[in-house]
C-alpha cells in the first residue's frame, strides 16, 4: 500500500513522511494502538518506502514497483525482517536475539538499510526486552527498528524512552463508512451497522464486513446478553456447545459482549440511547445499568478480557466461556 492511500491517522503519517522527505529517519519507532488500526500497514509502507530503489532525494513515497518494493509487499526481502513468535501469548528472548539481536550485526544485502517490524511488542517478556534494549542502547546506523504495540503501557520505560512514539487514533465513523461502501461493496444499511461497532477500527470493520452473519451473529450476542443472567447454568449449555465450535468466531463473540457492556457502562454514566451500540436494546440496556454496580461492570469487562486470554492460550473454549457467565451472573444484583 502506498503511504498516501493510508486511511486517516495523519499524525503518526506525516511524521514519517517527514522522515523520509528530510532523510532522518530514526533507528526505533513505537507505533501504538488496538489491533486492527493499521500499525503493521503503516509500517510496511514506511519499510517499503526506506528500501525503495527509485525513491529520490526529498521524496516520501515508494514506487511500488521495483525489485526491492516488490519483495517488501510479498515478504520476501532480505533486509525487512518481520520479527514472528510460536507461542501466542509471548515473545521468548530467543526469539528475539535470533531474529533481531544476532541478525542485526549482519549488514544490509541490497540497500543502505535494514528494517526490522516486531509485531505485538507488548508480548515480549521482561528477558526478551531487556535484550532488545542493549541493541536499542547501540544500534548500527543502518538498522531502523519499528515497534507495533498495543499496549505501552507493558514495555520498559527505557524501550519506550529509545523509541520515536506514534500513537495511532480511532478513525472517524463516516471514513470508515466510506471505506466499507466503496472499498469492500458493503450496502450503505450494513456499513453503517457495521461502523457502530467498529470503534473506530478499520480493521475490526473489514474483519465483520467480511462476516457474512454479523447481524445475526450479533442479534445472538445481545440475546445471550439479555438472558445469561436470568437462567440458570444448566441453560447456557445450548449457547456454549455453539460458540465453542470456532475459537475465531467465539473471540469475535466475546468482542461483541464486551460491546454491550460498554453500553451499559455508557448509559449508567448518562450517555444518551442514540450513543448506543445495541441501540435496539435500549430497554434492556438501561434497565441492565441499574441493576449494576460500576464496581460490577468492572468485574465483567476484566472477565472477558481475561477469557480472550486464555482461549489465545488454548485452554478449553467451553470451560473459559462457562467462567465468564458465571461471573456476569455473580456481579448482577437482581
Amino acid at each position: 500500500m502506498k503511504i498516501d492511500e493510508i486511511a486517516g491517522q495523519k499524525t503518526a503519517v506525516t511524521h514519517l513522511k517527514n522522515a523520509l522527505i528530510k532523510n532522518q529517519i530514526a533507528q526505533a519507532y513505537m507505533l501504538i494502538g488496538e489491533p486492527g488500526m493499521g500499525k503493521k500497514t503503516i509500517a510496511t509502507a514506511f519499510a517499503e518506502s526506506i528500501l525503495c530503489e527509485e525513491r529520490k532525494p526529498g521524496e516520501y513515497e515508494h514506487c511500488g514497483s521495483c525489485q526491492s518494493c516488490h519483495q517488501v509487499e510479498t515478504g520476501n526481502h532480505p533486509d525487512c525482517i518481520f520479527v514472528s513468535h510460536e507461542k501466542p501469548e509471548v515473545i521468548t528472548v530467543d526469539e528475539i536475539r535470533e531474529q533481531l539481536v544476532s541478525d542485526v550485526d549482519i549488514k544490509p544485502y541490497q540497500g543502505s538499510r535494514k528494517v526490522y517490524i516486531v509485531p505485538d511488542a507488548e508480548k515480549m517478556n521482561e528477558q526478551a526486552q531487556n535484550a532488545l534494549l542493549k541493541t536499542l542502547e547501540d544500534p548500527p546506523e543502518y538498522a531502523v527498528i519499528i515497534l507495533l504495540a498495543a499496549n505501552a503501557d507493558m514495555m520498559l520505560q527505557t524501550i519506550l524512552s529509545r523509541s520515536i512514539k506514534l500513537p495511532l487514533s480511532p478513525l472517524p465513523d463516516e471514513v470508515i463508512e466510506d471505506k466499507l461502501i466503496k472499498n469492500y461493496a458493503q450496502p450503505k444499511y450494513r456499513a453503517s451497522s457495521i461502523v457502530k461497532f467498529a470503534r473506530g477500527n478499520l480493521g475490526r470493520a473489514i474483519e465483520m464486513s467480511e462476516n457474512d452473519d454479523f447481524i445475526e451473529d450479533k442479534n445472538l450476542a445481545a440475546e445471550i446478553m439479555k438472558k445469561v443472567v436470568h437462567t440458570e447454568s444448566y441453560q447456557w449449555k445450548e449457547w456454549i456447545d455453539e460458540l465453542s465450535k470456532d475459537k475465531s468466531r467465539l473471540l469475535f463473540f466475546l468482542e461483541l459482549f464486551m460491546d454491550y457492556y460498554r453500553d451499559i457502562l455508557m448509559f449508567k454514566s448518562g450517555a444518551g440511547r442514540e450513543r448506543l451500540m445495541f441501540a435496539d436494546e435500549g430497554d434492556v440496556i438501561a434497565e441492565e445499568a441499574f441493576e449494576y454496580d460500576f464496581e460490577g461492570l468492572k468485574n465483567c469487562v476484566e472477565a472477558i478480557e481475561d477469557a480472550k486470554a486464555k482461549i489465545r492460550s488454548n485452554v478449553k473454549p467451553s470451560l473459559a466461556l462457562e467462567n465468564l457467565f458465571i461471573t456476569f451472573s455473580r456481579n448482577y444484583s437482581e
